[in-house]
């Protein structure tokens, strides 16, 4: 078997560094939290710049066909770029979803017939 290393450079370290300080300035998911009890069932992410999405579960894609429970079992990223079901292995990134996009464009397709859509 072959050995390997990774070497990192300084200046690709002192790149990521830069790009982590820049991360500031782009909304992320500061909280999230899932509601689920009979007649109502959805997501409210709290975002970075004040706003707060509200998002019914049966919207989003990854969720389709999901139990409660599973939706339930959610994650943020540490800097709040996406949200992310462990157990579906499946999520949505920030920049989709302030752009009211819960799945691909067939998922978006589909409920904008449904009149749900943005």
């Amino acid at each position: 078997m072959a050995e390997w290393a990774l070497e990192t450079t300084d200046q690709e370290i002192d790149e990521a560094l830069e790009r982590a300080r820049t991360q500031g300035e782009f909304p992320r998911i500061v909280e999230a939290t899932y509601h689920s009890q009979p007649d109502l069932d959805l997501f409210v992410l709290k975002i970075s710049d004040g706003r707060r999405l509200v998002i019914p579960r049966e919207y989003i894609q990854p969720l389709a066909g999901a139990t409660p429970e599973q939706a339930a079992e959610f994650t943020t990223a540490p800097l709040g770029s996406h949200v992310w079901w462990p157990k579906l292995d499946d999520g949505l990134h920030i920049s989709g979803l302030l752009e009211h996009r819960y799945g691909n464009s067939q998922w978006m397709a589909r409920l904008e017939r449904r009149d749900v859509a943005a």
